[in-house]
């Protein structure tokens, strides 16, 4: 595995060429596929090469995930802003017709209907579905994620859950989250699809995550 050339990379960015990816190194590697978010930049600063950040293949398939997801670093919680078919084709096994319809306009209701009593939720109504719905670069759902993932940056996320949708922290959540997962284990082996799977749980944005990677790796050689 070749390592990031950052002096050729820099140079292809059109930034200062120094060897050293700092913040303004990031961010115009964010440019690249959305905003070019400060707090984002500053924590891939910090920790990318501590998780392993380190060549062309892996970090771009990580950016490109986290763009996927948040609209190009824009959106931080999860929408909640579903119709009634929607609902039904996205947990079928929580909402029929009749309930969707009721909760159609209401994200709460949402949120704890969908999340309420599983994930280490307490049962829908208890609040822990809306309090622990989707947020940051990965979508942090249920309060177990919250707990472990929150214990293992040190950060308490099961009280004070709004964190997760910090740009900084949830950047630092989603390192976190490749590591546990060994998401750079299939990047190495090519297998794009399994790193898509091990982060998405299916292949949704598939072709999206692929389009925002070839751009990053355009450019981060």
């Amino acid at each position: 595995m070749s390592q990031i050339d950052w002096k050729a990379s820099q140079h292809l960015l059109g930034v200062k060429v120094d060897g050293d990816p700092g913040p303004i190194t990031y961010g115009a590697i964010l440019q690249l596929v959305g905003h070019a978010c400060q707090e984002v930049a500053d924590a891939l600063a910090k920790h990318a090469a501590e998780y392993g950040m380190t060549t062309p293949a892996r970090l771009a398939e990580f950016i490109a995930q986290i763009a996927n997801e948040t609209g190009g670093f824009i959106r931080w919680e999860e929408n909640l802003h579903y119709s009634a078919e929607k609902l039904c084709q996205q947990w079928p096994a929580h909402f029929n017709a009749g309930s969707a319809q009721e909760c159609v306009g209401h994200p709460e209701k949402i949120a704890e209907r969908a999340y309420g009593g599983r994930m280490g939720n307490g049962p829908c109504g208890c609040g822990d579905g809306w309090k622990f719905r989707g947020r940051g670069a990965l979508q942090l759902t249920g309060r177990d994620a919250y707990r472990k993932f929150g214990g293992a940056i040190g950060i308490d996320l099961v009280d004070n859950p709004d964190l997760a949708a910090e740009p900084g922290i949830s950047t630092l959540i989603a390192l976190k989250f490749f590591q546990e997962r060994n998401v750079n284990a299939a990047v190495d082996e090519g297998d794009f699809v399994e790193a898509r799977q091990l982060t998405n749980g299916g292949s949704i944005g598939l072709e999206h995550v692929a389009e925002l990677r070839a751009r990053i790796l355009a450019k981060v050689i």
